[in-house]
């Protein structure tokens, strides 16, 4: 058992070591908020699989886009019958092609043969004259299709750097929080320590009663604790820095800029709504998942009509070894007209219906998600209001603390008071000053937010 543990340990600080050596070959020693986003849009997993997914939709598009197709082969047999036998040779090809607006063409020819393989020339083309035309056709639709796809992962890709942005943003300014509440708390301690000489001295002049030493020393182990905490918490808020980046947990850069003091110019809740309404990508996406679902319906209820194609075939083989021009002369040659008549319509009007519902559903969604954005814009303008106001108060009271910190030592130097005073405004001042970062901290995302909520580029709001 002990050696199992032992081995556990190892494997754990090999993992470590190697997090913190991959951490720290990406980032700098100084990193700031424009360095974290860019190497969180270079490094974050859910960045790669969206690019990969966007690269996906475009070669998809691209095979999509081929009308024509062509292959080549070749075949050699020994063939034996009673009293005889031999090999059998061809080369043989063929083209396919279809366009946007329905035509069908198929060539398959063997232009050399020899022993029983023939060479050969076979010719079909066809085109729709009442179901599946121009945009209906199906090339059109897997063309349609592969196109919504394309700009469908575009959005996506796009939602996922904006929420990853958002998540650097918040961890950045999160760790520069924690960091800064440390000082506070450092500051804070260094006061109480002074405090707990100071009443000390007076004990041993007689001006103190050692109740307010023990007071103060107890006011220190306290804060000293606190300091223990924020610094701890200042750690697990850069880790999580660095797996909001995604580059794994172990980097310890110098955060260099400062907690933003913004002063947020709020539009209109209105105005806010309708940008969220045109920029959002959900809806982009529900735009284009519906234009795919009517052409669906469309193609579901063409499959009730009458099929009515034109069709022009010619087939011609020859038992020489190369293919001549008489067998275009020689060849047989066929052009009609073929109808399809669809006698069982069951299983086509249950498609059709299912398609229908689908469609049906896919607006009711699309719909809600409206009611759901205009409810985030909401929120987040709410919470933006919040912040603001929160601020401007504790702005009011850190001034209150750092005037009651003043007269409660004037009261302790002229014996007016005991240093319990003392102490509580002290903590007071740290609490306060503790709360002004938050509230920066808070407005500064909720800005954020609010910008995500409605759907700008956060890449460039983020950076200004």
């Amino acid at each position: 058992m002990r050696c199992l543990r032992v081995m556990a340990t190892i494997l754990i600080l090999l993992v470590t070591g190697f997090g913190r050596i991959f951490a720290s070959d990406v980032v700098p020693a100084k990193l700031s908020i424009a360095d974290a986003i860019k190497i969180a849009l270079t490094c974050n997993v859910d960045i790669k699989t969206a690019k990969s997914n966007l690269l996906t939709s475009s070669s998809r598009l691209r095979i999509a886009e081929l009308q024509t197709t062509y292959s080549v082969g070749a075949n050699t047999t020994l063939e034996h019958t009673p009293g005889e036998s031999g090999i059998a040779n061809s080369v043989f090809g063929g083209v396919q092609f279809r366009s946007f607006s329905g035509t069908e063409m198929s060539l398959d020819v063997s232009p050399f043969g020899t022993g029983s393989e023939p060479t050969s020339l076979d010719l079909t083309l066809r085109h729709p004259l009442t179901y599946r035309r121009g945009l209906l056709s199906e090339k059109a639709d897997i063309i349609q299709t592969a196109r919504s796809q394309m700009t469908i992962a575009e959005r996506q890709a796009f939602q996922t750097q904006q929420s990853t942005v958002l998540s650097v943003v918040r961890a950045y300014f999160r760790a520069v929080e924690a960091r800064e509440q440390v000082k506070v708390q450092e500051r804070a301690l260094a006061l109480i320590e002074q405090a707990a000489r100071d009443a000390k001295r007076r004990e041993e002049a007689g001006f103190a009663r050692g109740i307010d030493v023990y007071r103060a020393e107890v006011q220190v182990q306290q804060t000293r604790e606190r300091l223990n905490v924020r610094r701890e918490s200042a750690k697990a808020a850069l880790d999580q820095l660095m797996l909001a980046i995604g580059v794994g947990v172990g980097a310890t850069p110098e955060l260099i800029d400062a907690i933003p003091e913004v002063k947020p110019e709020l539009p209109s809740l209105e105005d806010a709504i309708s940008k969220a309404l045109k920029n959002r990508a959900e809806l982009v996406v529900y735009d284009e998942r519906l234009t795919t679902q009517a052409r669906q319906v469309s193609i579901a209820e063409e499959a009730l009509k009458t099929r009515i194609d034109a069709v022009m075939r010619f087939r011609s083989s020859s038992p020489e070894n190369l293919i001549s021009a008489s067998m275009l002369e020689e060849g047989s040659s066929a052009i009609g007209l073929e109808i399809r008549v669809p006698i069982d319509r069951r299983a086509i009007r249950e498609e059709r219906d299912i398609a229908t519902r689908e469609l049906n559903i896919l607006r009711e969604e699309r719909a809600f998600r409206e009611e759901q954005i205009a409810e985030e814009v909401r929120s987040a303008y709410r919470s933006l209001e919040s912040a603001a106001t929160s601020l401007e108060i504790l702005a009011q009271n850190l001034e209150v603390a750092k005037k009651n910190l003043l007269i409660a030592e004037r009261m302790v130097e002229e014996g007016e008071a005991d240093n319990r005073d003392v102490l509580s405004a002290q903590e007071s001042l740290a609490s306060a000053e503790s709360g002004m970062l938050s509230a920066k901290v808070d407005l500064y995302l909720a800005s954020l937010e609010l910008n995500y909520a409605i759907g700008e580029d956060l890449t460039k709001v983020s950076l200004q």
